[in-house]
């Protein structure tokens, strides 16, 4: 059974969809421990409590920056190189089409 490399478009925008709805259920959970930390904050104004808000802080501020651009720019980069395909692939089909007949035929268009 032969196998094609041909990526289905639809398939291409589900992938980048799952990027941004995991970096979304991130967020979605950093916002969460930072509502707990703060709660802990709220009930306990020591210094090993502030501390734990600055580093809780500290973490999803590096999280936002690292991972959770990656997988929001990974997404963009997912569906812009899709569309370039997707032109590529209209623009080889238009230039096979203006190919003589005879030719044409023998390629199987």
């Amino acid at each position: 059974m032969p196998k094609t490399t041909q990526l289905d478009p639809a398939e291409i925008d589900a992938q980048a969809t799952r990027h941004e709805a995991t970096s979304d259920n991130i967020i979605q959970q950093l916002n969460q421990l930072k509502s707990q930390v703060d709660a802990t904050l709220a009930g306990s104004n020591s210094a090993a409590t502030k501390a734990l808000s600055t580093t809780c802080d500290n973490w999803i501020e590096g999280l936002k920056r690292t991972i959770l651009a990656s997988l929001t720019e990974m997404a963009g980069y997912i569906r812009k190189e899709s569309q370039g395909q997707d032109a590529q692939d209209q623009a080889a089909g238009q230039e096979i089409a203006r190919l003589p007949m005879e030719t044409s035929s023998f390629l199987g268009a």
